[in-house]
């Protein structure tokens, strides 16, 4: 069987052992933001912080179960090779490349690197790109290129399938996997009654000195982006300000170092991505996922998508739609799964023994709006502009 070996820039794809490329890990992505300096918020006060006035997001309803196993084109249309351009960690996308492979007999060459870095090397490359698929931990990324007209709309049963919030208008970019932003409680310490319904109840006093954060990594800028957008910018600035200056909040680099803090009970609640709390859980440790701000009125969970694209320069174009279709699949989307816990974002495919007690598919969370890419994407510079200084 084919295997693959992950590539670092400079330098082109190349195709190697599965031994080479277990040799070669490194360690994990996360997603790639550019800190810029800012002035420090005001104080407020506890009670500064807002509270929820936005209309409740509704739940999506759930479609139909997909089918089993996607059919692929036949062999006498697919190209024989693919060239994936990926920002995904490569231990996590080995699996995915494999199963691809076992099943179409198509030889995949994957370079890897951050998410802005693939972005610009596709900017810079141009239509000489070897570039089939851009697979990215961040969409803004994915969007930026479809807006340069670099990538190539396509729409199938299965991409039809994604929530529109998770997917270009045009198709030129969807969503595979994704990542809820959640509140991680240690039960030990937190009695169910008092667990936060919402991040800004993190603002009383009797949060105080027990809360963690990761820095402006692991999704944070997309969610204070969010914060900004459904609440505005003053509110928002507050509730920080009221977390880090009042409520003593610390910012730890990484959210697998927040998830190990509350699971050790060093703080009693953590903001992290759901899938840091999916290995401590398994493990035993006594803690608890909360989807915050789910009652009428609240803003509800922020789902981060991980998203694929194939490039209008793609060499091979049959194989690189047939690896999107691939990977929406239930047969494409297990091994995705299994490596950190993420849940695909087609409604309708189960998470099975991949995810932990308390995680929820895409269809069991309630969600905000989709958001206009173009303002969240100037919502989450402005906010890592207002808030480095608080989060170093």
């Amino acid at each position: 069987m084919n295997a693959f070996m992950p590539s670092r820039l400079p330098g082109r794809p190349t195709p190697a052992s599965r031994r080479a490329f277990l040799g070669g890990l490194v360690g994990g992505l996360p997603f790639i933001i550019a800190a810029c300096g800012g002035t420090e918020a005001p104080a407020a006060s506890p009670t500064s912080a807002p509270a929820p006035s936005t209309p409740a997001p509704s739940i999506r309803p759930p479609t139909a179960a997909p089918s089993a196993a996607t059919p692929v084109p036949s062999a006498a249309i697919l190209e024989k090779e693919l060239v994936i351009y990926s920002s995904r960690k490569e231990s996590l996308m080995e699996p995915t490349v494999e199963a691809f492979q076992k099943k179409t007999g198509v030889k995949v060459s994957v370079k890897s690197g951050g998410s802005a870095e693939l972005r610009l090397l596709i900017g810079q490359e141009g239509g000489a790109s070897k570039a089939d698929i851009y697979y990215t931990t961040d969409y803004v990324d994915a969007e930026l290129l479809r807006q340069k007209g670099l990538l190539a709309p396509f729409q199938s049963s299965l991409t039809d399938g994604v929530p529109a919030e998770f997917k270009a208008p045009d198709g030129a970019w969807t969503g595979v996997i994704g990542r809820s932003r959640n509140i991680m409680v240690n039960t030990t310490l937190v009695k169910p009654a008092d667990y936060p319904a919402s991040v800004f109840d993190l603002a009383d006093p009797k949060w105080k000195g027990r809360i963690a954060i990761t820095r402006l990594t692991d999704g944070t800028p997309v969610w204070l982006a969010s914060l900004i957008l459904l609440k505005g910018e003053e509110a928002t600035t507050a509730f920080l300000t009221t977390l880090f200056k009042i409520n003593g909040m610390k910012a730890l680099n990484g959210g697998s170092n927040v998830a190990d803090a509350v699971a050790q009970g060093e703080f009693a609640a953590g903001f992290v991505n759901h899938y840091y709390y999916v290995p401590k859980k398994r493990a035993g440790a006594p803690v608890d996922l909360i989807y915050p701000d789910e009652a009428t009125g609240g803003i509800g969970t922020l789902v981060i998508p991980l998203t694929v694209a194939a490039l209008k320069s793609a060499p091979h174009p049959n194989v690189a739609r047939a690896f999107i279709d691939f990977v929406l699949s239930p047969e494409g989307a297990a091994p995705m799964m299994t490596q950190e816990g993420e849940f695909p974002l087609r409604p309708g495919i189960p998470l099975g023994d991949h995810g932990a007690d308390g995680v929820r598919t895409i269809d069991k969370i309630r969600r905000p709006a989709a958001f206009d890419i173009d303002k969240l994407l100037a919502a989450r510079d402005r906010a890592i502009e207002l808030y480095t200084p608080l989060f170093t």
